[in-house]
């Protein structure tokens, strides 16, 4: 069997990790499948690894504008597929619109069907970026012979939101790299720290529209103004329109306490984790978040977002507020910073959890499936 995958709107962040990552660790022989070959931008190709089983194809279209890639897609692709002679078109990105019919689909973006996230960007054209993303989608996955989801939240969501069939789809979660690796540390009272070793927080994430960073960052003025000797730090890119929002709130900072890195390189990020004393994630909306997989899996007690699929993913092991109340935020790093207990028990749970997650696991499970959907449909 050859397996295709189309990573044609794969160009950056968790997508382009989660590719990268199965690939590394694959042995598609194992599961029947003598050749893969993958379509995509030049610049994610080069991000992947070298195999004589892997066939990386790019052209002319897949290096320019996503309209570009998405027409040559959408018209031109199909007839490449079958020249190749695949069986079976694995779709990452979650998104086909070409006439080939045997695919298997993956869903890793909740914001096109969420529409009270979508909307708090801005611009009219996100938002029909967002809703035109929710079209795309549901076609495809509607056309699909299987669906891959990444967590139960997304995957009871999304069958719901798009009338889906709930037999044809497989929950598989995302990995993390052995790097990230870190036993937590011992929790000690906020008493411990002061202004020169203060209790350093890290929010991982690119600063937009749904992640709240303005939120937190008031959140830890606050501490400071009541005399908590806590420091923040954000890193990730940004939309320019969230940023605006987070200056706005760095202009209250007169002790330079909250520290923007602005985006820092995958390969470096675990040293990030590894200097932190614990971690904030205000996200609202997510499929299943590698970023805080890699906290939990660095040893981090951690103060989340209440809503799923963070529950789902922390379970009872969290410090919960309501991301958009910078009230609800304090009172929850007030609670954390003053029960090291709770810390150490929390950390200890969301460790032990998350280093089950391997990336191994993960393409085992993805060829798995996508061989059993192959043979059964040349059946």
């Amino acid at each position: 069997m050859i397996l295709g995958i189309d990573a044609t709107n794969i160009r950056e962040g968790g997508g382009v990790t989660h590719l990268k990552e199965i690939l590394i660790n694959a042995n598609p022989q194992q599961y029947g499948f003598s050749k893969v070959v993958i379509w995509s931008n030049q610049k994610t190709l080069d991000i992947l690894p070298n195999y004589n089983w892997l066939l990386k194809i790019n052209n002319k279209w897949l290096n320019k504008s996503f309209i570009i890639s998405f027409l040559y897609q959408s018209l031109l692709m199909s007839s490449d597929i079958k020249n190749h002679k695949c069986d079976l078109l694995f779709v990452p990105g979650g998104t086909f619109l070409g006439s080939f019919s045997n695919i298997v689909s993956m869903s890793q973006n909740m914001l096109p069907f969420e529409k009270e996230e979508y909307m708090r960007f801005p611009k009219w054209s996100s938002r029909l970026k967002f809703k035109l993303l929710q079209i795309t989608q549901s076609y495809t996955f509607r056309k699909s012979k299987g669906i891959i989801f990444l967590t139960n939240y997304a995957k009871n969501y999304i069958i719901n939101f798009a009338n889906l069939n709930p037999s044809a789809n497989i929950v598989i979660p995302h990995g993390i790299r052995a790097s990230f690796i870190n036993k937590p540390k011992i929790q000690k009272h906020i008493e411990f720290y002061n202004e020169n070793n203060p209790f350093k927080f890290l929010y991982v994430s690119i600063i937009t529209e749904y992640k709240h960073q303005w939120n937190v960052a008031e959140a830890i003025l606050k501490l400071r103004q009541e005399g908590y000797p806590v420091t923040l730090d954000l890193v990730g890119g940004y939309t320019v329109e969230a940023l605006e929002k987070l200056k706005k709130v760095l202009l209250k900072d007169k002790e330079n306490v909250i520290n923007y890195r602005g985006l820092i390189p995958y390969d470096e990020l675990s040293d990030v984790y590894i200097n932190a004393d614990g971690f904030i994630f205000a996200s609202t909306c997510e499929n299943m978040p590698i970023i805080l997989i890699e906290a939990m899996t660095a040893g981090l007690p951690i103060a989340s977002s209440d809503k799923e699929p963070m529950g789902e993913v922390l379970e009872n092991s969290a410090f919960y507020f309501n991301s958009v109340s910078v009230d609800s935020i304090y009172n929850s790093l007030k609670d954390y910073l003053l029960n090291p207990e709770k810390r150490t028990i929390n950390s200890e749970n969301t460790f032990n959890k998350a280093i089950r997650y391997t990336w191994k696991d993960c393409y085992n499970n993805t060829f798995k499936y996508l061989s059993e959907k192959s043979k059964s449909y040349a059946n």
